[in-house]
């Protein structure tokens, strides 16, 4: 139920008198942190790593864990709870909305009325997520009320609990687990999955793009968030992006060598490397004789419902006539009974892709960042069809290193057949892929996001030292 603007604005009040300046125990140097999640795909494995890290660097971690906010409504699974318990966590309880905010969300708006070109209607359905923001930021507030924190850490799609605590005066720290949505000078616009182009026709096809992105959230995310902003007793914001520039840190969960750097990144964003969730995870047994020396191709499409069936019937045909050794894992969201192996492929629910990456040639995945980045720091070229979300940015960064090929989602058998060929035959698409893998290797993004949430809570200063232009040349 959406709170009074009484009862926010009392949450508010009480915390601002009470929190004061971020306090640690003088004894241990813990410090009291509330993250702030929701129930999703990607973002989970990501985020959580930086959590256990905290945990054992001895810090008090409370985790505040929502609904799916996007158009699939996830409820908060049982495995997320489980990763919370075994991150040594305390779980925030978030209670049930009485109407979904998605159910009161007026005709979705575009450019111009209700147009809006389709490579951007991924943009849309993001900006859509900002509906939550009243939700999160009554139950944020309520929440440090209840119990007060030096550090709120929140999912950068939670506009509504990063708002909570700029009302509250308690540092914040946003972890962006997808290339940053934000429009930024020098860098393609997200949602299309545009590749780098120079000279005047790229600077004005990227302004304009940029332009596109800001309106269609300033059009769909701006209301709720400004309602929001209201309740907490802050000022409007022209768009729901200046809600970043209350974060002490924007932590971006992948390697700047991967992402494209733009030329006025804000001065409290960071590339901090990508947090791996399966580094302990049991070695993998072949199901393939030992001597078996063909090629080993992995193939992931991500564990929730994206629409991939039609995609994976396709890409597990097009294995068929090559050879290779094809291992598809289905996750959670297809029927192993609906697929039919030919003899050189074998299909798993599951299997950790850490333990087989070691011994692949070859990835086809749809792209999520998490899966593609451990597929890179393992050296292994990919395949990329994207689906929705961040994946085609995050495949054009791909293509952009020469890591791999793009395909498009209704790629055929027989393209996608040439497309594995063509990245275990030509050898620049594995010394690229074994270039950014060096880098990789010097990361450590659970570490370094955790060193950069404890730099918040010693009061370090905004910016810090510059960042070195590593992207794609």
């Amino acid at each position: 139920m959406p709170a009074s603007e009484a009862s926010v604005q009392a949450a508010v009040t009480h915390e601002t008198v009470e929190s004061g300046s971020p306090k640690t125990d003088e004894m241990t140097g813990s410090a009291r942190i509330l993250f702030t999640m929701f129930q999703g795909g990607g973002n989970i494995p990501l985020i959580m790593p930086v959590a256990a890290r905290l945990v054992a660097r001895g810090h008090q971690v409370r985790i505040m864990a929502g609904p799916g906010v996007r158009h699939s409504r996830l409820p908060v699974s049982t495995t997320f709870l489980q990763r919370i318990r075994a991150a040594g966590a305390t779980l925030v309880l978030f209670p049930d909305v009485e109407v979904h905010p998605l159910d009161q969300a007026a005709r979705p708006r575009g450019l111009i009325g209700g147009w809006l070109p389709k490579t951007f209607s991924s943009v849309q359905r993001e900006a859509q997520a900002t509906l939550w923001a009243p939700v999160w930021a009554e139950r944020v507030a309520a929440e440090l009320r209840r119990e007060t924190a030096d550090v709120v850490v929140s999912d950068f799609v939670l506009l509504g609990a990063i708002a909570a605590a700029e009302a509250v005066g308690v540092p914040s720290v946003v972890l962006m687990h997808t290339v940053s949505p934000r429009p930024v000078r020098g860098v393609p616009p997200y949602g299309p999955g545009l590749l780098p182009r120079r000279g005047p026709l790229g600077q004005v096809r990227d302004m304009l793009g940029r332009a596109a992105v800001d309106r269609v959230h300033i059009r769909n995310g701006g209301p709720p968030l400004n309602r929001a902003r209201a309740l907490l007793g802050l000022s409007r914001l022209r768009s729901p992006f200046e809600q970043y520039d209350s974060a002490e840190r924007v932590l971006v969960l992948t390697s700047a060598a991967f992402d494209y750097l733009g030329q006025r990144e804000a001065p409290n964003v960071r590339h901090v490397g990508t947090p791996f969730d399966d580094t302990a995870a049991a070695p993998w047994t072949s199901p393939w004789p030992p001597d078996d020396s063909r090629p080993l191709v992995l193939v992931s499409l991500s564990t929730l419902e994206q629409g991939q069936a039609a995609v994976m019937h396709r890409v597990i045909e097009s294995l068929a006539p090559l050879a290779v050794r094809g291992l598809v894992t289905l996750g959670p969201a297809l029927d192993p009974t609906s697929f039919k192996a030919p003899p050189n492929v074998r299909l798993e629910t599951f299997v950790p892709h850490s333990a087989v990456l070691p011994h692949a040639a070859a990835m086809v995945t749809q792209c999520g960042l998490g899966t593609l980045m451990k597929a890179l720091a393992h050296g292994v070229p990919l395949v990329c069809i994207p689906l929705v979300g961040d994946q085609p940015d995050n495949a054009a960064r791909v293509v952009a290193h020469d890591a791999g090929i793009r395909l498009e989602r209704g790629a055929t058998p027989e393209q996608i057949g040439f497309a594995i060929r063509r990245v275990l035959t030509e050898p620049a698409f594995g010394e690229s892929a074994r270039r950014i893998a060096r880098i990789v290797a010097k990361e450590d993004g659970a570490q370094t996001a955790a060193e950069e949430i404890e730099s918040v809570l010693r009061g370090a200063s905004v910016p810090g030292p510059p960042m070195a232009q590593t992207g794609p040349a």
